[in-house]
């Protein structure tokens, strides 16, 4: 089968399964904006297929792709680390009463910790968070201070959250 064969025959399956595919893939996944990146996946699984003559039954072949797409986001998901948000433990240390001496110790506490989490960070890590929690900084105007890339603020961000995020799970 040629190239354009291959091409014909998933873009006739595409126009035909795509919204079931859709409907079937949202069904399945946390976040929406994750279905056209699956569903892509699905057809370029199926443009892989060499011999798509021995494809009896087209529809039942798309989703059990998809199936297996799907088995493989939620191992991805499932090894992606879940985000604590800094602002929000700064936040709740805020809303602790004043008249309340063991709040005000646990949170003194959590503080402490937090300081001493962000002083083992490596130095960009460490100011890529400041700028970005403290200043409100994007990750263009970070990459912008440290005189990196935006990818590169945005690696540095996510491990100070990380790292910040694992210290205080630890001290719990």
């Amino acid at each position: 089968m040629t190239r354009e064969e291959n091409r014909a025959f998933v873009v006739a399956v595409a126009a035909q399964h795509e919204k079931r595919l859709r409907r079937f893939l949202l069904a399945r996944v946390r976040n929406a904006a994750d279905v056209s990146d699956l569903v892509q996946e699905v057809f370029l699984r199926l443009l892989r297929v060499e011999d798509h003559e021995s494809i009896r039954m087209p529809e039942a072949y798309v989703f059990a792709l998809a199936n297996h797409v799907l088995y493989q986001h939620r191992l991805r998901q499932a090894r992606k680390p879940e985000a604590v948000d800094i602002l929000d433990v700064l936040t709740e240390m805020q809303t602790v009463p004043e008249n309340d001496p063991s709040a005000q110790t646990e949170t003194q506490q959590r503080v402490e910790e937090l300081e001493r989490a962000l002083s083992l960070l490596p130095p960009r890590a460490q100011a890529a968070l400041v700028l970005h929690r403290r200043d409100g900084f994007s990750l263009e105007e970070i990459a912008g201070q440290l005189g990196v890339s935006r990818p590169m603020a945005k690696k540095y961000l996510a491990k100070a959250l990380l790292h910040c995020r694992r210290r205080l799970e630890d001290n719990e």
